[in-house]
Order: C-alpha cells, then structure tokens, then sequence
C-alpha cells in the first residue's frame, strides 16, 4: 500500500467521515462530497492501491452508498419514466460490461460500471432527498461552492506568469489537474448555477421592496440591510461568471467555446432580455474576426475550417484525431456478428472520446437507442417543466443539459462524476415527484 502520510492521512479521514454522515445527514454528506471533489482530484497522480486512487475511491463508495440507500429506504424508483429507462440502460451496461466484455480485467468493469451507476444513484439522491420549493439555493448553492476551488487554483496559475500548460499548441491551462477539462467543467457549472442564482435573488429583492415599501424607519433600516445583502450576492456571483468566462475561454475546447455561447443565448432569449439576447451573436462575431480572440479562434477551429471548407489533407488531426478513430471503430463494429451489433463488443473497440459511439461500441444498437430515449425524454421533460412556470432553475437545468450534449461528441461526461452529479443531479431535483405536484 502506498501511504503519503499528508495525501493518505486527510483523504482517509475524510472518507470516513462522508461514509458515517450519509447515514444521519445524508443531504449534508452528499453536499459536502460535491463540493471537496474538485480538491480530492488534486490527487490524481496518488494511487493508493495498485492504480485505484482517491477519485476512484470517493466516487465508488458514493455510488455502493446510493445503491445501499435506495435498498434500505426501499424508494419507489419506478414511480418516473426516466428512472425506467435509467434502469433498463444500466442493465444493458452491466450484461455488456461484465458478461459480454470477456477481454478486460475486473476491476476496469467495476470502475466502469460504478462510473454510469453514479448518474442513476445521483437522479434518486436529488429526487428524494431535496424539497424543490424549499432547496432551490441549497443546491444551487452546492454546485457554486463548488467551483471555487478551481477558480482558485485557476486564478493563482493565471497570475502567477508562469502557468501549468497542455503539452500541445494550444497550451491550455492544466494545473495542478491532470487535464485542463476540469477549469472548462467547473467553470461552466459555475455559470450556470449562478446564473439561476442571480435569477431567484434578484426576485426576492423584488418581493422584498414591495413588502417592505410602506414599513416604518426601523423596518426601513432592515430592509435596507437585506438589499446590502442583495447587492453583497449579486457582485459575488457576477464576478464568478466573469472569471468563469475567462476560464473556458483559456482551456481552448471546441464544445465549450459553443456550448458558452449557445447556452448564453437560450438563457436570454428564453428569459426575454432582448438587449442581452442581440449582445451574444455580436460577442460571437467578436470572438471571429477580431483580434486577438481570431488567432485563438483560427487556431482552435484551423484543421476542422480547412477539412470541412477547403477539402485540405487534415483529416487526421480533424477533432484533435478523433474523427479517424470514429470511422475505423465503425469499421471494427460493422465486422461484428449481429448478436454484438445488438448488445456490444466483446471487448472494447477503441477509445472514441465520443460517448454515443462509446455506447454503441459498448451496449449495442439496443444500448444507443436505449441511451438517446432517455436523452429525449429527459429533455423533453426540462422543456416541459420550463413552459408551464419559466422557472430559472429549470432554465439552469436545460443549459446543464446541453451542456452535457455538446461535451457527450468529444468525451465522456458519463465516465466523470462530477459531470454525473450536475447533470442527473440537476434533472432528479427538477423532475422529482415533489415538483410535479407544486407545478399542478
């Protein structure tokens, strides 16, 4: 066992510690477990075990947790479509992974496993335990701590002069994480929550001077107390959006440059600021053609623009190489009987950095199919949610969801808890039971 007495020492406490709060607090562990993930993936060169680390470990026992809550507290899990569905894709992945897959060692299948399984435990977790009236800031409040870490870490690199950078043209900002996909996620969760945030807050100011308008001196004073509160929030989040933009602009990701942009303009548009809805496309036109953003635009974008608009040879470095991958695991999946076709390869095809074709590849026609209903229907219900009260953490939920779309074509937000949690965490807590009957 390989012991680093400050790494082995607080990890370990602090799993001991989320494991005995789960049973008594378990809303509190789950909060707390969000947001230290980003400081535990500090650990990520440190493997305790073999090469089973702390992230390993910590996601692992928070989904056996999960599964051990939904036994003992005997939840009706069957009571949503998208808990069905949920189920019927994760059977399809435990037949694919640990009967079908004969070419891959164990414990690869349980971390595997363990990895889609955090999605549905995170969906119950967030249905059940959280009262969408009373929890709305609570969670958002979750996701936001969260993601100050990594602005920490990220600014600290930043101003430092001297940053951790990829190994690659675009010298993205990494440090101390392994990849610098973790300042692009953060950041956009970030964003997100702060802005529904904003949204709830501004709202309740509203309310509170309509309240408070014909009170006395006293009162008066309260009140204007409670808007210096207001205002405290407003800047705090307003700032984090800020450097939040900052972040995924220095990680150079293709899908998080779009994502940013598109998920700007569905929040304005479907919140009806006009000015704000016309100020995106002219930031995006910017963000085009002119200088210095161009450069870094050209030189994110130049293969893909000279591949799909100038028929160049770049075709191998089209998506940073990933489009040969795609086309040569199609070619491997088209050779296979029609029974793996079904329900997966025997083993694994290849690394696609594409989670759709990771499924197919994995699960099968059935599996994809399974995996895109659920897609659907989840999106089909954010929208649905969101037409009958325009409510902004619903608004938040379909920008996670997007989000999670756009990431889903060049890497596996499945395979990461923390995207897991945001994602399905989000969509329980919106679509739970509880909400259903508020809306009605």
């Amino acid at each position: 066992m390989n012991i680093i007495p400050h790494i082995f020492i607080p990890c370990t406490i602090g799993l001991i510690i989320f494991v005995a709060a789960f049973f008594k607090y378990p809303r509190w562990a789950i909060a707390g477990m969000i947001i230290v993930k980003p400081i535990i993936d500090l650990t990520w060169e440190y493997n305790v075990v073999s090469d089973i680390n702390y992230l390993k470990i910590y996601a692992g026992i928070f989904a056996v947790l999960g599964i051990a809550y939904i036994i003992y507290h005997r939840t009706k899990i069957a009571q949503s479509p998208v808990n069905l569905i949920w189920l019927i894709f994760l059977v399809l992945s435990f037949i694919s992974i640990f009967v079908i897959s004969y070419d891959t060692p164990l414990l690869d299948k349980v971390d595997y496993f363990l990895r889609v399984l955090s999605g549905f435990v995170v969906l119950i977790f967030f249905a059940f335990l959280f009262s969408y009236e009373k929890d709305k800031k609570f969670v958002l409040s979750i996701f936001i701590i969260a993601g100050i870490s990594p602005m920490v870490f990220w600014l600290i690199n930043v101003l430092s002069g001297n940053p951790v950078v990829s190994n690659d043209e675009l010298m993205r900002i990494i440090g101390p994480y392994h990849r610098f996909w973790q300042f692009n996620f953060y950041a956009m969760q970030t964003i997100f929550c702060s802005l529904a945030y904003l949204a709830i807050t501004n709202k309740s100011r509203a309310k509170t001077e309509n309240t408070d308008k014909y009170n006395d001196k006293v009162q008066g004073i309260h009140r204007e107390h409670r808007l210096s509160k207001f205002s405290l929030i407003n800047v705090g989040l307003l700032l984090m959006i800020v450097i939040g933009i900052g972040m995924v602009y220095t990680c150079y990701s293709k899908a998080g440059w779009i994502a940013l942009f598109v998920c700007f303009f569905l929040w304005f548009i479907l919140r009806k600021k006009l000015w704000q809805t016309i100020l995106v496309p002219i930031a995006a036109a910017v963000f085009i053609f002119v200088n210095p953003f161009r450069a870094d635009f050209q030189t994110t974008f130049q293969n893909e623009i000279d591949y799909f608009f100038y028929n160049a040879d770049t075709k191998e470095s089209v998506f940073r190489g990933r489009l040969v991958r795609w086309e040569v695991g199609m070619v491997d999946f088209n050779d296979l009987p029609v029974l793996n076709k079904l329900l997966g390869a025997e083993k694994l095809i290849g690394h696609p950095e594409n989670y759709y074709l990771r499924v197919l590849w994995d699960t099968g026609i059935i599996g994809l199919i399974i995996y895109i209903a659920l897609l659907c229907l989840t999106g089909f219900l954010l929208i649905r949610a969101y037409v009958k009260n325009k409510d902004p953490v619903v608004l938040t939920g379909i920008l996670i969801f997007v989000f999670y779309v756009f990431n889903s074509i060049g890497s596996y937000p499945m395979f990461n808890p923390a995207f897991q949690w945001l994602m399905w965490g989000t969509v329980g807590f919106i679509l739970s039971e509880r909400y259903d009957d508020s809306a009605e």
